[in-house]
């Protein structure tokens, strides 16, 4: 009996597990329920939009918390109009692919024979092609500065704004990926002149309105008669929420879509269905299918890029789409093309950052599992696990101007544990991984894999599996953290010992009245020009300090007060000349003694130092 018991059970147990994953609109409703409410109660987010759809039809729409919270306004799955991001670009890239199709558009040529108002520099002998573009690959620098604006006067002409915001090619397109918004702004740009309409025009004519995408705009502020249904964006402070202004993004088909999670099923449902919706094609189904297959990838591990579409593959399902975030929204949206599947989601708070990946997440774990068992792992010598350990950076930051200095921070670090697997931290996340081949390691408790790239006999870069946008560069030398941050506050100190101790030395010698051969002291002009040389240094950090305290204000352009401060550096520069004559002068006139000379070389050691780090970093001059 007892036996017979445990049986049902276990029976019953197998069948509610089958039950709960499967894919239906009463589970659906009652999973998504409890991972979006939790993540909007413990998150502090005021509110989220979702729409799943499958088969070609929807199976959920729901809004949760408020649009509006001092109004108490109900978010409306088929009325609230959320920004979406960067899922924005997916609207550029099925333009483009719609005048591939009419044959308008090549998708290999040189990008330079559809520009106009600007062109793309023969820095490399490779052109930059439409694929490339489409696949973050063309080579460019990430520009930050201007990326939003606080009025719609920033919003101009795509071609005016890119001929002013060119961002510089730092490597061959092709060669490795690193996302960029340029990019995408370009791209746009060549619709307009293909065309020969307004970018937006064409969007609306060509996609929104087929689509009958009715609550979708890319115009900034939106229209009239969807102003009073777009949600408002939250930061959480001090026990409540803040309310934020309308975030203008000036290169518009990069990041600008206001739009609702019911417009944004009838987008999903026309990719899963290759181009087509109740009739309509937005494209035909050969093109469709090319733009959802491989363009790109980083080695054969790693997820590749489609024409536009992220690869977001995981549990051993095929998973495309693109994810969104501006200050305070952040979106979502994941195709499973093979099972005709579509995910949506979008918060309107700053904590909605990287939420919706763990929304992703726990609906991939319930209704598509991992079914596929962990790759095994093999065993790796220590001393050969020793060419993994060290700092890695990401590709993606402005290497010409002065946001150069934001890839000092964030680094990836590599090191090895228990001599048989690697340990990397980002940030605060900390994992550990196994190899499964002699470059790639696959994490100790999931499928996810990270790979690295060896060059002659050196490991140069590292990918992760599920990232396909970027890479990160393994960092040496002077180019390390570490050795940026000893120069730093080595300068520091030796900046405030000179302004505190340089006064306080005068000061204890006159009041001791000291006896010093004035033949023999460091001259009076000497110090006072490493002390206003220190004084000047110190006050650039200062100010630095305060224009940078919020360090999102760079993206809307540089503050008044960093502007200022880049001029101290300057004058620091022409105080060094006269500190290192002094330093000539002191070692010939035998002035002080031994101690206070080399103290004053040393000095002007530190000063050329910290003038070659601030150049490095682009603060050394007006790089904006």
């Amino acid at each position: 009996m007892k036996k017979l018991f445990i049986l049902l059970i276990s029976l019953a147990l197998s069948n509610l597990g089958y039950a709960q994953s499967k894919l239906d609109s009463l589970d659906l409703l009652y999973f998504m329920d409890g991972v979006v409410e939790t993540h909007l109660r413990n998150k502090h987010i005021a509110g989220a939009t979702l729409c799943v759809v499958k088969d070609g039809k929807i199976i959920l729409a729901k809004g949760y918390g408020f649009s509006d919270v001092k109004k108490q306004t109900p978010v409306l799955a088929n009325e609230t109009l959320f920004r979406i991001g960067s899922i924005s670009k997916l609207f550029t890239w099925t333009s483009v692919m719609q005048l591939v199709q009419q044959g308008k558009l090549d998708l290999n040529a040189d990008i330079n024979q559809y520009l106009k108002d600007f062109k793309i520099p023969d820095t490399y002998k490779e052109p930059i092609t439409l694929k490339h573009l489409m696949t973050h690959s063309p080579g460019f620098e990430d520009l930050v500065i201007g990326l939003f604006a606080k009025d719609a006067s920033k919003v101009k002409r795509l071609g005016e704004i890119l001929a002013i915001e060119m961002p510089g090619r730092v490597r061959p397109p092709g060669e490795v990926a690193s996302y960029s918004n340029h990019g995408t702004g370009i791209a746009a740009y060549i619709v307009e002149q293909v065309s020969g309409m307004n970018w937006m025009d064409y969007v609306e004519k060509n996609i929104l309105n087929p689509l009958a995408m009715t609550s979708t705009t890319f115009r900034q502020p939106v229209p009239n008669r969807l102003i009073s249904d777009l949600s408002k964006g939250y930061v959480y402070l001090n026990g409540e929420f803040k309310e934020k202004p309308f975030e203008y993004v000036p290169l518009a088909p990069v990041g600008a879509a206001s739009t609702t999670a019911v417009d944004m099923a009838n987008f999903m449902l026309a990719h899963l269905q290759l181009g087509s919706f109740e009739g309509v094609h937005i494209l035909d189904s050969a093109t469709a299918k090319l733009m959802q297959s491989p363009a790109f990838q980083h080695s054969p591990n790693v997820n590749p890029m489609r024409y536009g579409f992220m690869d977001m593959s995981q549990n051993g399902e095929e998973v495309i789409g693109h994810g969104g975030d501006t200050f305070w929204f952040h979106s979502n949206m994941a195709l499973l093309p093979k099972h005709k599947v579509g995910l949506f989601i979008s918060f309107n708070s700053e904590k909605g950052g990287g939420t919706y990946s763990e929304v992703l997440e726990a609906f991939m774990d319930r209704y598509f599992p991992e079914k596929n068992p962990l790759k095994p792992s093999i065993v790796l010598s220590s001393d050969y696990l020793k060419k993994f350990a060290g700092e890695y950076r990401v590709n993606r930051f402005a290497y010409n101007d002065l946001t150069k200095v934001a890839s000092w921070f964030g680094r990836a670090q590599i090191s090895i544990v228990e001599s048989s697997k690697l340990k990397t931290k980002f940030g605060e996340n900390i994992d550990f991984w196994l190899p499964i081949d002699s470059l790639t390691f696959r994490n100790e408790l999931t499928s996810e894999v990270i790979e690295f790239k060896k060059v002659e006999g050196k490991i140069t870069t590292l990918f992760i599996g599920d990232l396909p946008i970027l890479a990160f560069d393994k960092m040496s030398g002077i180019e390390t953290s570490a050795v940026h941050t000893t120069i730093l506050v080595v300068s520091i100190i030796f900046i405030l010992s000179t302004l505190i101790g340089g006064p306080m030395k005068y000061f204890i010698r006159r009041d001791y009245k000291r006896e010093i051969n004035s033949a023999r002291k460091v001259p009076l002009s000497a110090r006072l020009t490493s002390w206003c040389t220190s004084l000047w240094f110190l006050v650039f950090f200062i100010l630095l300090a305060v224009g940078l305290g919020d360090p999102n204000a760079i993206v809307y352009g540089v503050p008044l007060i960093v502007k200022i401060a880049l001029a101290f550096p300057l004058v620091a520069a022409f105080f060094t000349v006269f500190v290192w004559y002094f330093v000539i002068m002191i070692w010939m006139n035998r002035s002080g003694d031994t101690m206070d000379r080399l103290s004053y070389t040393f000095f002007g050691v530190v000063c050329l130092l910290q003038l070659w780090q601030l150049n490095y970093w682009n603060l050394l001059g007006y790089y904006y």
